[in-house]
């Protein structure tokens, strides 16, 4: 028997006298057992306990006791044997051990509670990092700490381990994972609407069509759609609202799917557009076409309406009544996420269905499968909708925002801002213009480029399915990439400041931009740098335009959005409104629709896409520029508005003035650390 056992079994008053090999494995088994046993944690509790079996292990000799010091009471050894056990039950202080035992397991079910919590509370903790109002860590970090080195901003980096949450884990996860999953379904519908809308319209009728379609089609459809939507509102019960407003769009794409794609050669009317191009100006091609082919036109401008339907009105409705303000904070970041990843799975389905089970079959075969998927997604996003009702995972009324009539202030009449008050705040504000020029500036790059490299990818892939693909591997380098900015953005905008945040996007879409048009433009001129042939040229410009299409997707809302928004912070409350208002109003508009009609002027006077190349990237390197200057401007002023506080900051403190009362413009993420 090895020592340190048999010491161990002279300690704890087991029988030294071991005939067989087996009882000395039992006797090593009872003690080893006992460490985990409920009463003997109690015994190792009292004093002396853990000495006397540390001596017994490290060798002490014949098995006597450690004597005591003087002045200290004799430790009683504790006897595990059947006659202890029995004196123990017997004694009236002692625990019964089926209660001990009950105690332990108790204890440790609470321990395994406690690890479980923590888990689903470190995702949600993360998540809230990436919220840019983190008043609490404006609280423990003090506002001073975003100015570091004088750049504007540097906002705080926040810690999961600041981060509050506002109800449990459990509970923000049952909300979270329904909203999630009707984020991620409608993302990976929307994905697919997309390369579909694309395929279909710009290989039948060019993406001279698009500009047209833009401006003469998806804005008439969108009109009319709300109006239907408005009307549902105000007949409808709230939550049969989501159910009915998807109804309609879902029948037409099954509707085309069925009937109207198989008899579109029927349908359509053939032969107008050489009809008229003996009449029409060429560059007027593209709406004849858009008449020509009418099917495929209504597929597109209900494919455009999902986004802004199901995700922009009916989705972001139900997540603000779902999540109160404080959830909101938590919750939105990993929906943000979960959309990420419903683009890259639906890229890599697409290229799944037209390599699989639609190889060979044609763009009919890929149609049918494409939109039998869209509706199964839609059928998972109504089963979500309907756990969220049924559960009633709706946000507290107390916590919930005040709506018009219900308690909350009344809007009046002078409060809506028409175009004649933007354009008047637009003039009276260099920072407002500024800010407008950044929106501008990118609405019109994107579309630009967007309307460009479109018709370069025809040339390049004329078969639809084969553009779907091409599309699919944007699709999933863009959800990759805007996880990847999502993660980073927030180091970039510490480190670097605001104004390398800011200027990141037209920098790069500047760089990637040129190369597209100039790679593209050299191949239809038949040039040869380098000894490069005109189709790898057009190869390579196309490449250069995935990279621009990608960085401009997925710097939106990473570093575009968020630069924009942190502008705010500093105006004053009827600053911030009138700008906000403004930006919204003129900025969007013009950034959609300038572009539209920018690329109709120039196939009026070029006759087609491809022949205004040249021109198109002289446009579109001259708005980038604008966005630049328009940047360095905003990130100067908010510099020397910065310093000019600090100053009068000083000024007041110096004068035993309240710091900052004077100063008559606050931060509202820093409201609270200053009360």
């Amino acid at each position: 028997m090895p020592p340190a056992v048999l010491q161990m079994t002279n300690k704890f008053s087991i029988p030294r006298k071991v005939p067989h090999k087996s009882n000395c494995v039992g006797a090593a088994f009872r003690v080893a057992r006992s460490y985990s046993n409920p009463l003997f944690r109690r015994l190792r509790a009292r004093p002396g306990f853990v000495s006397c079996a540390k001596n017994g292990l490290n060798g002490s000799q014949g098995g006597k006791d450690e004597q005591p010091k003087e002045g200290s009471e004799k430790v009683q050894k504790p006897r595990l044997d059947s006659a202890s056990n029995s004196d123990a039950e017997n004694r009236p202080d002692a625990a019964p051990e089926p209660e001990a035992r009950a105690d332990g397991s108790q204890e440790q079910a609470n321990k395994v509670a406690q690890k479980s919590r923590d888990l689903l509370s470190l995702p949600l903790r993360l998540a809230a990092t990436f919220a840019k109002g983190d008043a609490a860590f404006l609280q423990i970090r003090k506002r001073k700490r975003w100015w570091k080195r004088g750049k504007f901003p540097r906002i705080p980096g926040d810690r999961a381990e600041d981060v509050e949450l506002p109800t449990g884990a459990v509970e923000l996860w049952r909300k979270m994972l329904p909203l999630g999953l009707i984020f991620f379904c409608a993302s990976f519908n929307l994905t697919i609407l997309q390369n579909l809308r694309d395929s279909i319209v710009v290989t039948a009728a060019g993406a001279e069509v698009l500009p047209f379609l833009s401006a003469y089609a998806v804005l008439p459809a969108s009109i009319t759609f709300f109006a239907f939507y408005a009307r549902l509102t105000s007949s409808q019960p709230p939550r049969r609202v989501f159910y009915l407003a998807i109804l309609p769009l879902l029948a037409v794409y099954v509707a085309f799917a069925a009937v109207l794609f198989p008899a579109a050669p029927q349908l359509h009317f053939t032969g107008l557009g050489e009809a008229a191009a003996a009449v029409v100006p060429p560059g007027l091609l593209g709406a004849v076409k858009l008449v020509e082919n009418w099917t495929y036109s209504l597929f597109f401008c209900t494919a455009e309406l999902w986004g802004t339907v199901v995700i922009s009105v009916l989705f972001w409705s139900l997540a603000n009544d779902v999540c109160s303000v404080a959830e909101a904070k938590t919750v939105y970041p990993l929906m943000g996420m979960s959309a990420n990843v419903a683009l890259v799975a639906a890229g890599n389905y697409i290229k799944w269905v037209n390599a699989g089970p639609a190889a060979g079959a044609g763009l009919g075969a890929s149609l049918n499968l494409l939109v039998a998927t869209v509706v199964a997604g839609s059928g998972l996003m109504c089963l979500a909708k309907r756990f969220i009702d049924v559960r009633g995972y709706y946000a507290d009324p107390a916590e919930a925002k005040p709506k018009p009539g219900k308690g909350g202030p009344k809007k009046s009449k002078g409060d809506g801002k028409s175009l004649g008050d933007s354009l008047r705040v637009l003039r009276g504000s260099a920072k407002i213009r500024n800010l407008a020029l950044l929106v501008i500036g990118y609405g019109v790059c994107h579309r630009l480029f967007e309307f460009s490299w479109k018709g370069q990818l025809r040339v390049l892939y004329p078969s639809a399915q084969e553009y779907q693909s091409i599309l699919s591997d944007v699709s999933i380098a863009t959800g990759i990439g805007t996880t990847v900015l999502m993660l980073c953005g927030r180091v970039i905008f510490q480190r670097l400041g605001w104004g390398a945040a800011a200027s990141a996007t037209p920098i790069v879409m500047f760089a990637s931009g040129v190369a597209f048009f100039g790679l593209s433009t050299a191949a239809q001129l038949g040039l040869a740098p380098l000894g490069m042939s005109a189709a790898a040229l057009a190869t390579a410009g196309a490449m250069a335009g995935a990279v621009t299409q990608v960085f401009a997707r997925s710097s939106k809302f990473s570093l575009f959005d968020p630069a924009k928004e942190m502008v705010y912070i500093e105006m004053t409350k009827e600053e911030k409104s009138k700008g906000k208002a403004a930006v919204d109003l003129i900025g969007s508009q013009i950034g959609k629709s300038g572009a539209s009609w920018i690329t109709q002027a120039l196939l009026l006077t070029l006759g087609s896409i491809s022949a205004a190349l040249p021109v198109t990237s002289a446009v579109y390197a001259g708005v980038l520029v604008l966005w630049l200057r328009a940047v360095q401007e905003l990130n100067g002023d908010l510099a020397r508005f910065e310093e000019e506080k600090q100053r009068r900051k000083e000024a007041e403190q110096a004068g035993g003035g309240a710091p900052g009362s004077g100063s008559g413009v606050t931060a509202p993420a820093v409201t609270n650390s200053s009360n």
